[in-house]
């Protein structure tokens, strides 16, 4: 064996190593990869399933700010004197003093 050879012989053990380690950074670096994609497509389906959520809270938000108005009409309803009347005939019978009621026979 002569300098040469062995010149040679380490030249193609150290290239060779060096094919070693390219491959193994590219499969570590395509498994990476992989698992990147298959997180961001988890995230993306999350990120549709809380927009949709988010839409439905906005309607809830807004159905129940239209109650609230509805609300405060009725009680602004029940403060006047046209509630007090019709309460008072609906539910105790009430009437005025020049009033008559006529039945149906």
């Amino acid at each position: 064996m002569t300098v040469v050879q062995g010149t040679v012989n380490s030249r193609q053990i150290t290239a060779k190593r060096r094919r070693t380690r390219r491959g193994i950074v590219f499969i570590l670096f395509a498994v990476i990869l992989v698992t990147l994609l298959c997180q961001l497509r988890s995230l993306y389906g999350k990120y549709r399933t809380y927009r949709v959520r988010e839409a439905t809270v906005k309607e809830q938000i807004a159905a129940a700010k239209e109650k609230q108005q509805d609300l405060k009409d009725y009680e602004k309803y029940t403060k006047t004197r046209e509630y007090t009347e019709s309460t008072a005939r609906s539910k105790l019978g009430l009437l005025y003093d020049n009033e008559k009621i006529f039945k149906e026979k």
